[in-house]
């Protein structure tokens, strides 16, 4: 794949100080330095950098559960089949009742 390379960022302009990066973890255990250092950055800069938040695993293991879903069988997503927006529909399965050349899923 080719793309146009970016111009790099001018050394003259201080980003170090921009953004205050904020430690989740510290903040649950009560570190007092920390849940002043959010509170500044909400207030003045309206923004931060939030880590050791955890999401990360939460999400992965979203991706895991949809990867796993669309891995099973056609006869084991039928299982699933439901006229309900909940459920599993199979790629002819949902159609719009408005535009009858509209899939909804998949």
């Amino acid at each position: 794949m080719s793309y146009t390379a970016l111009p790099e960022f001018p050394a003259d302009i201080a980003t170090e100080s921009l953004v205050r990066v904020v430690d989740y973890e510290l903040i649950e255990n009560g570190d007092e330095k920390e849940m002043n250092m959010l509170w500044e950055a909400a207030t003045t800069l309206g923004f931060w950098y939030l880590m050791n938040h955890g999401l990360e695993q939460m999400v992965e293991k979203m991706f895991d559960m949809g990867e796993e879903t669309l891995s099973l069988t056609m006869e084991e997503k039928m299982g699933y089949e439901q006229e309900s927006p909940f459920g599993y529909a199979s790629f002819e399965g949902r159609r719009s009742k408005f535009h009858a050349g509209l899939q909804l899923s998949e």
